[in-house]
């Protein structure tokens, strides 16, 4: 493949796709407007990776990532002993939902149809292999206002699915450098520091001119919006209007001390869906991450303007998120507020990714992708990568769907799946998926 061809957005998403069309023979340029790689959504990620999810394609291609995230040194071509490698921390991960129903069964059943290691456990199970959580249900979700927060519900939760060998990535910072590292090794040029302004049609015998923020001219035959929360922004400026909407939406992460790390207690990656909340081990097991699972009584802070977030933590938002961990981890205390603020760019319609060619020849997305893509994000390079090929070598996509054989794990996956063109898939609703 020897097309120009430019990618909008430099993060861990844009990286990936970027050093896999360079790979493929493309003339790959990553362009940004943030000095650095990574700087965006990507930089608020958890890094969380693990397979729970609601439908069998995403369950397949969180397999996927996570087989490429257990062999990174490899992938990336970065020796193991480096410093400044990305590592994947396998605390494995306890999802408390709040049933254990048809549908949680179903999730455990398409897990296992795929070898995917995975448990179900009763509460006394939780309690014996984590007897610092607390195994009440908290189902219905309250605000910390509500003066029946505190409230004892005199039920215990259903259960639990526990995924051993799940865990999260340090950091998805340090990943993102990483997959800079291979892409400029292998010839994807980096414009960054360079905001995208407007974008031409047809100039200068090119399919695409990006002008930027510097006053240069960038011109492409094939032209990719990964531009995480400015990806509305992006179509706008292409012209290009999907029947899918991706929104901004403000995320807080908040961090507490660990009371467990001291005495050599190791906490796993938990998804408490009966309380709203995630959160994982941080700085080595010292602290804890926690964020919000965005239960209904909370109100979803979507930005019209992505470049306007304040990217510190609220004192509303870390007490809340800390307010709900205590009450499933006693022994946390509500400490000095700490944390931070970042824009996610989500799909509303089901908070799946768009992976997808458009209407505008030569113009494709990879976006709606923040929040649970992060695990995904080395296959989603590679995918985009096939499907770019395939669709500009004159294939019709919406009507001859490609389907890919993912290497690692020999699944199969259908990309139409990532169409803009689909209905809701039914999920979560949230960064559970």
């Amino acid at each position: 493949m020897g097309d120009d061809v430019a990618i909008i957005g430099a993060g861990v998403i844009g990286c990936a796709i970027g050093w896999e069309l360079a790979k493929r023979g493309a003339k790959a340029t990553v362009i940004d407007g943030n000095g650095q790689v990574g700087h965006g959504s990507t930089a608020a990620s958890c890094g969380i990776v693990r397979r729970f999810y609601s439908t069998p394609t995403m369950t397949a291609l969180a397999h996927e990532g996570a087989s490429v995230w257990a062999d990174w040194s490899r992938h990336v071509g970065i020796d193991e002993s480096d410093e400044l490698l990305a590592r994947f921390e396998r605390p494995g991960m306890l999802f408390l939902p709040p049933e254990l129903g048809e549908g949680v069964e179903r999730i455990v059943a398409h897990m296992r149809d795929m070898d995917v290691p995975v448990e179900i456990l009763t509460p006394s199970e939780v309690t014996a292999k984590f007897p610092f959580l607390d195994v009440n249900s908290h189902w219905p979700i309250r605000r910390p206002s509500d003066p029946d927060f505190l409230d004892d519900t005199n039920r215990e939760i259903a259960g639990a699915v526990y995924e051993p060998d799940a865990g999260y990535v340090v950091s998805p910072q340090i990943a993102t450098n990483n997959l800079h590292a291979a892409g400029v090794r292998d010839g994807v040029v980096f414009l960054l520091g360079k905001r995208v302004l407007t974008i031409d049609h047809e100039t200068n015998g090119r399919r695409f001119a990006l002008n930027l923020e510097d006053g240069t001219t960038h011109f492409a035959d094939v032209l990719v919006n990964a531009s995480g929360p400015h990806s509305s922004v992006i179509n706008q400026m292409a012209g290009v209007k999907l029947q899918i909407e991706t929104r901004a939406l403000r995320r807080e992460i908040c961090a507490v001390e660990n009371p467990i790390h001291a005495r050599g207690g190791s906490l796993p990656v938990v998804g408490d869906v009966d309380s709203g909340i995630y959160f994982r081990p941080e700085s080595g097991g010292h602290d804890i991450v926690v964020g919000s699972l965005d239960p209904k009584c909370d109100e979803l802070e979507w930005v019209s303007e992505p470049d306007s977030c304040d990217t510190s933590c609220t004192v509303e938002g870390f007490e809340r998120q800390v307010m709900r961990l205590m009450k499933r981890f006693p022994e946390v205390h509500l400490e000095n507020r700490r944390g931070l603020a970042g824009m996610y760019d989500v799909t509303p319609l089901d908070w799946n990714p768009v992976l997808d060619r458009t209407d505008l020849p030569g113009y494709y997305v990879a976006i709606g992708t923040s929040g649970s893509s992060f695990k995904t994000s080395p296959v989603i390079g590679s995918v985009m990568a096939e499907l770019i090929e395939t669709c500009e070598a004159g294939r019709d996509h919406d009507q001859d769907p490609l389907h890919i054989t993912l290497p690692r794990t020999g699944l199969e996956i259908d990309v139409s799946f990532f169409s803009r063109l689909r209905g809701a898939h039914a999920t979560s609703a949230s960064v559970l998926g």
